[in-house]
């Protein structure tokens, strides 16, 4: 087993000639077993569309994404989720008819569903073991006491509370979240904070694009800037904050250290 759990190589996305992701050389990069990798840049810069690639909503048009060295690109979103790969989006995505526990629960399915195990009982352990790793992950983001609510009275940054809730519960191996404090407040946030070192802590890997940097750099042990959907600077974000190119092309001269 190696230290890199995750590896982009070579990896270009073109929509109608287009090239949105890739650059002159195809983008690549690695991500530490564990670690916790800030991606980052510009707007249009290609992150979104890199972690649509990396987690099967789209395949690349050429190169490979490999999870622990075997092949993933051409997975589907269930494919890279049964290996362990969870994933949130920048727009929290619920189900409006479901209550709140219902929405993280929804995602946990178990071998004893059907008609035959509903009528012979079979699925009642493993419902009751499902809800109470629902519940568990909701006081997580601090939820728990509205379990019951229809998620049509979260506010938005509940909502995407709720969308962690939901990948927490599921005990992903990589976590990927797609600009999780747009909208949330700072409260919130410090419980973001305190949700992502914990899971640090505890080995699983993380891949977090968001443009609140201070939130960032402040838990990330490694950063990636991309830059027109090539990469522009890789390393530790003290790395990162004095790079040059970085400086000029995103960051600003008061970020300079």
């Amino acid at each position: 087993m190696t230290d890199t759990i995750l590896k982009l190589d070579g990896v270009v996305k073109e929509f109608a000639g287009f090239r949105a992701v890739g650059g002159p050389e195809g983008l690549s990069f690695g991500v530490r077993r564990g670690g916790f990798l800030g991606l980052i840049g510009p707007n249009g810069a290609g992150k979104s569309t890199t972690f649509n690639l990396i987690s099967g909503v789209m395949p690349p048009t050429r190169g490979s994404v490999t999870l622990d060295g075997a092949e993933i690109s051409q997975l589907s979103t269930a494919g890279t989720a049964a290996l362990g790969l969870g994933r949130t989006f920048q727009t929290p995505r619920a189900f409006g008819s479901l209550s709140i526990i219902d929405n993280v629960m929804v995602g946990l399915a178990h071998p004893e569903e059907g008609p035959l195990a509903a009528m012979l009982g079979r699925w009642k352990p493993a419902e009751r073991q499902f809800l109470g790793r629902a519940e568990a992950a909701l006081e997580r983001v601090g939820l728990a006491g509205r379990r019951h609510d229809s998620v049509s009275n979260l506010s938005g940054g509940e909502l995407r509370m709720l969308e962690v809730a939901r990948q927490l519960v599921r005990e992903p191996r990589i976590l990927l979240l797609d600009e999780p404090t747009a909208g949330v407040d700072p409260a919130l946030q410090g419980k973001l904070s305190e949700i992502l070192a914990g899971l640090h802590a505890a080995g699983t890997t993380l891949i977090v694009v968001e443009h609140n940097l201070g939130f960032l750099m402040s838990l990330a042990d490694s950063v990636v800037v991309l830059q027109n959907g090539a990469l522009l600077a890789e390393g530790t974000p003290d790395d990162i904050r004095r790079d040059p190119a970085v400086i000029a092309a995103y960051l600003g001269a008061d970020h300079e250290a």
